[in-house]
């Protein structure tokens, strides 16, 4: 699906969900130094025209057998999806963004994958690079689209 033919409210409603989710992501990376998957909602406001942004997050799972075991993100990004698939009918758009490593230069990145309820998919990636020492500044690089395939099927209330 081309962005560009996309209708305007579409079109809104998806800048709105990735310009958040990206914001929310690069504050937690400033501010904690890292950031686990989450999911920007828009949903209608009771009483008026205006969408609301809503946070969806979900806990790790623990790994009884080894506890010290990394956080599969990837089951976190399982785990976001089944929660939007089951709640997420009353959603105009929704956008989740993880932090990942970029093979082809070995960068870390922020990717926000946006879907709109029509069926619009849209995929942002920003490379980032860690200050060399605590308190230095952030770097981000310009994000960069990318093609998305539509994941998000939310059941019809």
């Amino acid at each position: 699906m081309n962005f560009e033919t996309l209708d305007e409210g579409v079109k809104d409603a998806l800048n709105k969900v990735l310009g958040t989710a990206l914001g929310v992501a690069r504050e937690q990376l400033e501010e904690q130094g890292v950031f686990l998957p989450f999911a920007i909602g828009l949903e209608p406001a009771e009483g008026s025209d205006e969408a609301e942004l809503r946070l969806i997050a979900v806990p790790p799972t623990d790994n009884p057998e080894d506890p010290d075991a990394d956080i599969d993100t990837e089951a976190m990004v399982a785990d976001l999806m089944q929660v939007l698939n089951q709640q997420g009918a009353h959603f105009q758009a929704i956008a989740i963004a993880s932090d990942v490593l970029l093979q082809e230069n070995d960068k870390d990145a922020i990717h926000v994958v946006a879907e709109h309820k029509v069926g619009a998919a849209l995929a942002i990636v920003q490379p980032y690079q860690m200050p060399a020492e605590p308190g230095g500044e952030w770097l981000f690089e310009d994000p960069e689209a990318e093609s998305a395939e539509a994941l998000w099927a939310p059941e019809q209330a």
